[in-house]
């Protein structure tokens, strides 16, 4: 029911996973983000956003899956529209800063995740 702005999360990296209840590829992903947020979650901010379905639509379907991660919803896409997605699953790496450094658009695995972690946020992960 409240509003939070990506300003909001100032001062800590942010991973912004978009999704969709209907997107197969999203909910494939859902555990793996799930996963790595647990892991790093005192590195960087993983943040769900539900796009085009309700708060309460998106709440139910998260919980289900089980995810514990923070989930957020873009009813009327602006955020997606904003940051240029045109497909789903389409993450967003954004720095400390607000700066936007990467949005790539389709699915990840845990590994794969925790990798672009690595790559975009280096002196915040854990290199091997």
């Amino acid at each position: 029911g409240s509003s939070v702005r990506l300003a909001d999360f100032a001062g800590t990296p942010l991973v912004v996973n978009m999704w969709a209840t209907w997107c197969a590829p999203c909910v494939k992903e859902m555990p793996a983000f799930d996963e790595v947020a647990t892991e790093r979650g005192d590195e960087v901010h993983i943040i769900g956003v539900n796009v085009g379905d309700t708060a309460d639509e998106a709440a139910a379907f998260a919980a289900d899956l089980g995810v514990t991660y923070p989930q957020y919803t873009d009813p009327d896409g602006v955020l997606s529209t904003e940051f240029g997605v045109t497909q789903l699953p389409a993450t967003a790496f954004v720095d400390a800063d607000g700066t936007v450094i990467e949005l790539r658009q389709g699915s990840y695995t845990a590994d794969e995740l925790r990798s672009a972690i690595d790559d975009h946020f280096p002196t915040r992960g854990t290199q091997p």
